[in-house]
């Protein structure tokens, strides 16, 4: 990579969740009163799979409503999108998290091995991945207050993404439609209620009423 830096990047990979919750931090208060925060009535969740290129070459960063190896998968693609465009060869350090470490993520980890080169971290270290450090710096700078609606929180998670910088940001908005309206998980398109004629996997014991004893 020393020899031929315009021929490759090395990327340090990593993912964090995102809440509607504000981020807890530090803050100043008067002495002897308590500080509230306003939450939201319900908490909603984002994961954002993303990686910073060393001596600021940029960022490939993927914001979307799974946090599984489709995720990881997702963000797979946008690298290769990268790959494409600038005709270099990637190098990504990776840690021992479920999403990477599995069958499907291998899979796809093996499909790109002609110009993706993986490194893995060590068990249990942290420190050595910049992108952790940066994950705090979003969630302050973003994530410290209340948003309006799911939109404004999705745009201003994105607004925090391009502003930690770098020479090429390749910044994906892949939340789904039915976040933004509201859903936890994408609707099954069944009414809601039970089914008619839905029979249980075991029969329902009647209940008994406490009657008087006949006398």
């Amino acid at each position: 990579m020393a020899a031929a830096p315009e021929q490759t990047e090395l990327h340090f990979q990593d993912e964090t969740h995102l809440e509607t919750n504000p981020y807890l931090q530090r803050m100043w208060h008067k002495r002897g009163t308590q500080p509230t925060l306003p939450a939201a009535g319900t908490n909603r969740r984002l994961t954002c799979f993303g990686s910073v290129a060393v001596d600021g070459q940029g960022r490939v960063e993927v914001l979307g409503a799974q946090q599984d190896s489709a995720g990881f998968a997702q963000y797979l693609v946008a690298l290769e999108a990268r790959h494409v465009a600038t005709a270099r060869e990637i190098y990504v350090v990776l840690d021992n998290g479920p999403c990477h470490r599995s069958k499907a993520s291998q899979r796809e980890l093996a499909d790109r091995e002609s110009w993706l080169h993986v490194l893995w971290l060590p068990t249990y270290c942290p420190q050595l991945n910049p992108k952790e450090r940066e994950w705090r710096r979003l969630k302050q700078d973003c994530r410290s207050h209340l948003a309006r609606d799911l939109r404004h929180f999705v745009d201003e998670i994105l607004g925090g993404l391009r502003r930690l910088g770098g020479a090429r940001l390749d910044i994906v908005d892949a939340v789904p439609d039915w976040f933004l309206a509201g859903h936890r998980k994408p609707p099954t398109g069944r009414p809601p209620g039970r089914p008619v004629g839905a029979n249980d996997k075991q029969p329902r014991r009647v209940r008994q009423q406490n009657l008087p004893t006949l006398t």
